[in-house]
């Protein structure tokens, strides 16, 4: 029984204050300058993105 609680209740558990919290929690990580320009590098490195973000901030 103990074996079954923490592999599958403690993870789905977890998994559901993730999702639950997802925003509180990214904003917390992305409070610190230096992740926060690690994450805009990380994705600016994506072309896809890039072109998305890129093409709607200078519509003309």
């Amino acid at each position: 029984m103990k074996k079954f609680i923490t592999t599958v209740v403690l993870p789905i558990a977890a998994m559901t204050m993730i999702y639950k919290w997802r925003y509180r929690l990214l904003n917390i990580i992305l409070d610190n300058d230096s992740i926060r320009r690690m994450s805009v590098r990380a994705a600016m490195g994506i072309p896809g993105v890039r072109s998305r973000l890129l093409g709607r901030a200078f519509r003309s």
